[in-house]
Formats: structure tokens, C-alpha cells, sequence
């Protein structure tokens, strides 16, 4: 008998009868046990306990995924659910993000492209070479690819920028592509109405607090705040129908007035549009490639969770604000289902583009405008650096060496290889995430709802 590699038990606290839940996310399996069961797991674990002790519980175990009858048996799984992963990337949708330019008109407190010099706006010419690879290379996909709009900040009101914004909707709109913006909202208002003629697929904002905290984070280049500026480009875009997926960039500082932001949005009525118009995630501040002038308010992943956690027991208006994903815990909770195993989870080369203002291509928005990045070029004529694409395309929980045999593989997927690269110099080398903390986290978080699906099941 062999117990699964990847399988994950958290402590319950509070359950009644139940102490502890398994899953195993290869075979997609969840479950809850008391302490009986628990103990009778742990000594099959150790290889102390016979079949003959309980048959019964042991057949169920294999039946779910939890055991195998040999280590082949548990390889043929992977390599199934393997199959399945690379089937689910070659169909799903990829991001091709354009950069009209690296300026931004907002001097925020934190900022993850510091360093990177402002440069041109993008030309009609480069926007012509960008619509045009995108026909030629992904013409053939069997799902269309979105684009993006990045920064920088890509809605600046100027009138160049609204010129050449506005040749990009009509690019977009003629070849039938859904269109996202990435924007820290000042000028939104300004570009409502050029943004309209585009079929959009979200506008991503964010807001670091309600007014006289957000705007003690990211304040105009003179000092003067953005708050209510932002709030009527949201309003206007609301009422125009677009999809709105509003950030919040979280530390210590901050924290703690995430309840009157989440007071406001619902205020707003915006909480009650449905996740289709309006959704919400949060963001931890945090060093990427230059170190944060404040680095006493960094939270780490489990921190800021078990903070979030903490506050929204007090104030239930967050657990309406926003669900957290607790990696895939919150998605069993709505679907009853739990994500499928994830060998890679670094979108860059694959599921993630960059094109940026100089006709430079990246593989992803974390390492865009990094020379030491890039991959090719767009304009003035094309040309890809294959050696370096292809490194980034064999990153998987398989081909890096520190996450093969880990246990949380496939759901941490191997973390984001920017981070990696940046810490280790290696592009194939683990950037490990807080898995258990952060599981055992969700399922006490949704224990209510995790009881309510285990009742409905009988």
C-alpha cells in the first residue's frame, strides 16, 4: 500500500466531530475525519497499521485517492493528471498585454517598475506590428486571445494618448478581440467614453483605502490626492456596463481601513452588482526588484491572510467585499469541486505576453522593461530569442529540480519565475508558497460552508 505523495492534512478547530481534513489534489479528492480516523491514517502512513485492521477505512482511502496499491499506480495518476493540465493550457485563452507606454502620471508610495525610465508613447507603427503578430501567431488558436492594455499608465489624458488609445479600441474592435485595462483609474473618467466602443473584458482599478489613506499611498506627482477622481471614472465606466475588477495593494499600513473601503464599496452598491460586473482581490505589497522604502510594513502571504481572517470575524462586511481564494479552498466551497492539479503556474512565454512601446517582447508584467528579460522584438521587424522562450516554457513543477518530490507541487505550481530568477538567478528554481498555512487557513475560514457540502452529501 502507498500513501499519496501530495496528500495534505490541516487541523479544525471547532468542527464537533470532525479534527482534521484530507485532500489530494491529484485526484481531487476532500474530506473530513475525526480523530479516530485520523490516528488510523497517521499509523498506515508509518506502515504500522494492516489492512486486516480496517478494511473497510482503508478501501475508502484508495477509493478517494489517498492511497495507492503501489508507487505505479500513484505515477499513472500524475501522469493523467499531467495530460489534462498540458490538454487545459493548449485551450485556454492567452494575454497578450500591450504597453502604450512606461510613464505614469501617479508617484505611489510602493512601485513594482521603479527603475524602469519612462520612454516614448507608443507609435501607430508599433501598434500596427503588434496587431499584426498577434494575427500571425495566434490566428490558429482555439481560443482567441485578449489584449491588454499595461503600464506604466496606460490613460494618461493627453491628447496623443487619446489618439493613439483610441486607434488601439478600433484595432481591437475591428479584429474582434476582447479588450482589458490595467490602470490606476486617475484618467478613467477621461477615457470612459473611448473605452466603450471596445468590447471589454475588465478594467482593473485599484484603490488602497478609502479616501485619506488611499491618497496617502498613491498621490499625484504634485502630492494631491486621486480618490475622488478615481471614484468618478469608476461611477462613469458602472454605469456604461463594463466589468470593473478593483485592487487593493495591502500591508500594515493599510490593513487595518480595509473595512471602510469595504463600507464604501457597499455603500456604493457596488458589492450587490454580481461577480460579472464587480469583483475585488487583494494584493500584498512586496519587494520585486527594488527594495520598499518601508519594508516594517511588508506582510508575508500568511500574515496578511490570517490578519484579513482576524478582521472580517469582527467586521462581516469583508467576507462580502472579497472571498479569498486560500488556494483553491474557497473554489471547492462554490463548485464542490476542487481546482485541478496546476504543474505550472508561471504564465510567462505561455498564457502571458508583453509588448511594450520600443517593440520589445517580454514574457510576462513582472519582468517587462527589464533588459535582462527580454525575448525578442516586434518592431521594425521580428524576432524571437528561442533559446530564451524555451526556458521559460520547460518551467514546471517537473523540470525544477527543488519541486518535484514536494508535496505541494502542483498546487503551488512552482510560484512565479521572475521571483525565482530574481533571488536564485535561475530561471528553474522554486519560488515556494505557504500551501498548508494557507489551506488549513481557508478551510477554517469556510468550515460553515465545508459542513454544509459534506451534509448535502450525505
Amino acid at each position: 500500500m502507498h500513501y499519496g505523495r501530495n496528500n495534505i492534512v490541516v487541523k479544525i478547530r471547532g468542527a464537533g466531530a470532525y479534527a482534521y481534513a484530507i485532500l489530494n489534489p491529484i485526484t481531487g479528492s476532500f474530506d473530513l475525519m475525526d480523530e479516530r480516523e485520523y490516528l488510523q491514517l497517521e499509523e498506515i502512513r508509518a506502515g504500522s497499521r494492516h489492512r486486516d485492521d480496517n478494511a473497510g477505512f482503508i478501501d475508502y482511502l484508495l477509493e478517494r485517492g489517498y492511497l495507492f496499491r503501489s508507487r505505479v499506480e500513484e505515477d499513472r495518476a500524475i501522469r493523467r493528471e499531467l495530460v489534462r493540465f498540458q490538454r487545459e493550457i493548449a485551450n485556454s485563452q492567452v494575454q497578450l498585454l500591450l504597453i502604450p507606454t512606461y510613464n505614469c502620471n501617479l508617484a505611489c508610495a510602493y512601485c513594482y517598475q521603479e527603475g524602469i525610465p519612462g520612454g516614448p508613447l507608443v507609435t501607430r507603427e508599433v501598434v500596427d506590428a503588434f496587431f499584426h503578430y498577434a494575427e500571425d501567431l495566434f490566428s490558429g488558436a482555439k481560443v482567441r486571445p485578449y489584449i491588454t492594455l499595461f503600464g506604466g499608465e496606460p490613460l494618461i489624458n493627453s491628447p496623443r494618448q487619446q489618439e493613439i488609445i483610441g486607434y488601439i479600441v478600433e484595432k481591437c474592435t475591428g479584429a474582434g478581440y476582447e479588450l482589458a485595462v490595467v490602470t490606476n483609474g486617475y484618467d478613467l473618467v477621461d477615457y470612459a467614453a473611448i473605452l466603450s466602443r471596445a468590447r471589454i473584458k475588465e478594467i482593473q482599478v485599484t484603490l488602497d483605502g478609502y479616501r485619506e489613506v488611499h491618497d496617502q499611498r498613491r498621490m499625484t506627482k504634485g502630492g494631491g490626492g486621486t480618490f475622488d477622481r478615481i471614484i468618478a471614472g469608476l461611477d462613469d465606466v458602472i454605469r456604461r456596463g463594463m466589468p470593473v475588477n478593483l485592487r487593493t495593494v495591502v500591508d500594515r499600513e493599510n490593513m487595518p481601513h480595509l473595512v471602510r473601503l469595504a463600507e464604501f464599496a457597499g455603500e456604493k452598491g457596488w458589492l450587490d452588482l454580481g461577480l460579472s460586473r464587480f469583483k475585488t482581490q487583494i494584493g500584498r505589497n512586496y519587494e520585486l526588484f527594488v527594495c520598499y522604502a518601508r519594508p516594517q510594513y511588508l506582510l508575508s502571504q500568511v500574515e496578511l491572510w490570517r490578519e484579513y481572517v482576524e478582521l472580517s470575524r469582527v467586521f462581516p462586511v469583508l467576507k462580502k467585499f472579497h472571498r479569498p481564494d486560500f488556494k483553491g479552498i474557497r473554489h471547492l466551497v462554490e463548485t464542490g469541486k476542487m481546482y485541478p492539479a496546476s504543474f505550472d503556474t508561471c504564465p510567462a512565454a505561455k498564457l502571458e505576453w508583453v509588448f511594450d512601446p520600443h517593440g520589445h517582447i517580454y514574457g510576462c508584467t513582472a519582468s517587462c522593461g527589464r533588459k535582462e528579460y527580454r525575448l525578442g522584438i516586434f518592431y521594425p521587424d521580428f524576432r524571437l530569442d528561442e533559446q530564451a522562450v524555451s526556458r521559460w516554457q520547460r518551467r514546471s513543477v517537473r523540470t525544477i529540480p527543488g519541486c518535484r518530490d514536494c508535496r505541494y507541487n502542483v498546487i503551488c505550481g512552482g510560484g512565479c519565475g521572475v521571483v525565482a530568477a530574481n533571488r536564485t538567478g535561475e530561471i528553474l528554481a522554486p519560488d515556494c508558497r505557504p500551501v498548508q498555512d494557507l489551506i488549513e487557513l481557508g478551510v477554517n475560514y469556510y468550515l460553515d460552508e465545508i459542513l454544509a457540502l459534506s451534509e448535502a452529501a450525505g
